[in-house]
């Protein structure tokens, strides 16, 4: 009954979304780029990944080298449901296998199987469709989940999400990235769950050993401390400005804000200081303050910092804590974090820092950078925490493989 009412609810959903983008140029722009974009070649796929958006794809990331290392490119399917996952990801080295998954009406599901026929259909994270995964199950599809977590006010915990639920035992295996995750499912009678940590350590990991070095940042930075700010929001950079106002001499600093359209905000708010845009730095005159107005760097900087401050911390939105963490860098940040159980870990071992206002930031920044030995110390926690996390993606797909 609830598989009825539901494919009847996302049929009337998809009309309703081409008549409402008639009058909404957003929603105009979705379906345009969703019908526009150019479809995988049809054929049969060992693997189809499904990701969400790009934070799930870099998660996804791990696993699909691993599967490169034994299987052709052409036996995957990488499917997205955001827009900006989507356009992000076809840059990339995978273009060809990267599809829009369509809306999950029934008319479009069987339609997507009949193309495509997966062997195993591993989501990331999140983002269960129930058609796709009903009508799956019965064409003897393997499920997974990588990087699983729930708390025990997860959805498919509750009444409303209780057909999530009977599908999601039937799954062949889900794999989680936290403890917590693990006593929840187990605790609501799942008996196909495995903890393999975060696939994102692999990535960081790698991303680290495959760097190259950053020149003009190393420059930047010289014999100074350096403070990089990472993917900040506005209550970052306030606790920055307020640093800046005490004791800016002693730090290099570099900005790296969420929306790169505010560059030119973040260099006014720092009117005063030494300031410049990294397009438009000049070596030659010194600038105690660096604002990155690109994407793509973040992770390559972190390698020269000394202590990084991450944003999203104090929206509840904390951004990516294990790319400084791998370089064995301090990592602070803003205190609701309750949804990345990584900043708790980091906590308990010694190289994360929560911080409340700008008062608890400075001086705990002071007492870290001022004693040696003790940052030295939690540079090695870092290091050795992050090291010690690496492999999951192995895990994984051992697991996949042998039930193929």
């Amino acid at each position: 009954m609830f598989g009825f009412f539901y494919s009847l609810f996302a049929s009337v959903s998809l009309v309703l979304l081409n008549i409402i983008g008639l009058f909404n140029s957003k929603i105009k722009q979705l379906l345009f780029s969703r019908k526009s974009a150019v479809k995988p070649i049809a054929g049969p796929k060992t693997f189809w990944i499904h990701c969400a958006s790009l934070g799930e794809y870099e998660m996804a990331l791990p696993l699909v080298e691993k599967i490169l290392e034994t299987h052709k490119l052409n036996e995957l399917l990488i499917t997205f449901f955001s827009p900006s996952g989507y356009k992000q990801a076809t840059k990339g080295p995978y273009s060809e296998v990267i599809s829009y998954l369509p809306f999950d009406t029934r008319k479009n599901v069987l339609n997507f199987y009949s193309d495509y026929s997966p062997k195993n259909a591993v989501f990331i994270r999140y983002d269960f469709w129930y058609n796709f995964i009903r009508i799956g199950l019965k064409r003897n599809v393997q499920f997974y989940v990588i990087n699983g977590r729930f708390s025990t006010n997860h959805f498919i915990l509750k009444w409303i999400g209780l057909p999530y639920k009977k599908l999601l035992h039937r799954f062949r295996a889900i794999f989680l990235s936290d403890k917590a995750s693990m006593d929840v499912l187990m605790q609501n009678g799942f008996q196909n769950v495995l903890f393999t940590g975060d696939t994102r350590y692999d990535r960081v990991s790698a991303i680290a050993k495959n760097t190259t070095s950053l020149e003009t940042i190393a420059q930047f930075r010289g014999n100074r401390t350096l403070l990089v700010v990472g993917s900040s929001w506005e209550a970052e950079e306030q606790l920055v400005l307020e640093l800046a106002k005490q004791n800016i001499e002693e730090f290099a600093i570099i900005i790296a804000p969420h929306d790169i359209k505010r560059s030119d905000e973040i260099v006014a708010k720092f009117r005063g200081f030494s300031v410049a845009k990294y397009s438009e730095i000049d070596l030659k005159n010194t600038s105690n303050i660096l604002i990155i107005d690109n994407i793509g760097m973040l992770s390559r900087i972190y390698r020269y910092a000394d202590v990084a401050l991450i944003g999203g911390g104090f929206s509840g939105k904390l951004h990516n804590i294990l790319e400084p963490a791998v370089w064995g860098c301090p990592v602070f940040f803003g205190p609701i974090f309750t949804k990345f159980p990584e900043a708790t870990d980091f906590i308990e071992a010694g190289f994360g820092f929560k911080i409340s206002d700008a008062e608890s930031f400075v001086k705990q920044l002071d007492f870290l950078l001022n004693n040696t030995n003790k940052l030295a110390e939690v540079k090695a926690k870092s290091k050795q925490f992050t090291k010690e996390q690496i492999g999951a993606s192995g895990l994984i797909y051992d697991q996949i493989i042998s039930n193929t």
